[in-house]
């Protein structure tokens, strides 16, 4: 039998680990427990040559020799590992690495992936990013519980003139048992010629991402806001801790959820022999300290789960990949899912 589990902070993994790994409500029957997560899906492309995009790899006659059979099992690995995550499926799941709507239709049809018999499978997000890769930040969502949604994209301007192009931020809202829930969901841009050489470029998104947040709680300031993504910087670097201001406190303005988890030595990327929290859960002031639906202090966790990990011949654990370079292994993602819990 596979075995999976969640990394979690430390106080939750003792005082809290069965619960959130085997149940999808809590024992008192006048509660909730739903699940929001992100998941970076490593590359998820058809097999259609855009001329408007850098996609030739992800063809059939490109080097990655992108076919059909590798495509959908794509999709089924992505709808697996949703369907792994806690809860009964996330009411709401941020993605990245998407190369269009269109393979958002074909996940979504994912057997695995029908939250209601009624309403059948969940909802899409999408709009095209100015990204030359053509990736873009898309959500889907349960119609079903999640309601009255509407979005938005913001487009970020960086400092980079020879590159200025890169993933928008999403920000999508909705109602859940008559509550507005903010959702924004980012993809910084990479590390790529070194972290401090590129760091200028995560630091211009972190302002413009602190600027709109700042925008919803001058209109509510107790606004119940869950920020996510892949930030390509982790907790205690200066783009998210300092500029984004997330804070390792939990009574803070903006708690990160992830904080502790990196600081322990985990997170939900893999990286020359270390494991860190790019990808992060981050909730305001007013998801922690309400009534209705909020998050915990130790609300959020990574998924770890033995079917998306792969180990080497020492036994060293990291996630497992659809390529290593230009092999095809047949893996999930290089990096793992991460889910934030909310109560009411």
């Amino acid at each position: 039998m596979a075995r999976h589990s969640f990394i979690l902070p430390l106080t939750f993994v003792v005082l809290g680990f069965c619960s959130c790994a085997t149940a999808q409500r809590k024992t008192n029957s006048s509660a909730e427990q739903v699940a929001v997560a992100f998941y970076n899906v490593e590359n998820l492309f058809d097999t259609i040559d855009d001329p408007l995009k850098i996609d030739e790899d992800f063809t059939p006659a490109g080097k990655l020799q992108w076919n059909a059979a590798r495509y959908q099992e794509k999709l089924s690995r992505i709808a697996e590992v949703i369907h792994l995550l806690p809860g009964n499926l996330p009411v709401f799941v941020g993605l990245c690495e998407i190369e269009n709507r269109s393979v958002l239709e074909d996940l979504v049809k994912q057997s695995t992936l029908n939250v209601s018999p009624k309403k059948g499978y969940y909802e899409i997000i999408h709009a095209d990013s100015p990204d030359e890769r053509g990736i873009d930040v898309a959500a889907i969502y349960d119609a079903s519980q999640l309601k009255n949604v509407r979005f938005e994209y913001y487009t970020v301007n960086l400092p980079d003139t020879k590159d200025p192009y890169t993933r928008d931020i999403l920000h999508a809202q909705g109602t859940m048992s008559g509550e507005t829930l903010h959702f924004f969901v980012n993809h910084w841009p990479s590390r790529s010629g070194g972290q401090t050489e590129s760091e200028p470029n995560r630091l211009a998104v972190a302002a413009l991402l602190k600027s709109k947040i700042d925008a919803v709680l001058s209109t509510d300031a107790k606004a119940k806001i869950v920020i996510m993504g892949d930030f390509n910087d982790h907790p205690d670097d200066k783009s998210v801790h300092e500029v984004l201001g997330a804070s390792e406190l939990p009574l803070a303005p903006l708690y990160n959820q992830m904080y502790s988890i990196h600081a322990a030595g985990n997170g939900s990327y893999f990286y020359k022999g270390e494991w860190g929290a790019l990808d992060q859960m981050i909730t305001s002031e007013g998801l922690m300290n309400s009534k209705g639906w909020h998050a915990d202090a130790q609300s959020a966790g990574v998924l770890r789960d033995e079917k998306i990990l792969f180990r080497d011949k020492d036994g060293v654990a990291r996630p497992s990949r659809s390529y290593a370079g230009d092999t095809y292994k047949g893996g999930y993602s290089d990096h793992l899912p991460v889910f934030l819990l909310l109560n009411k």
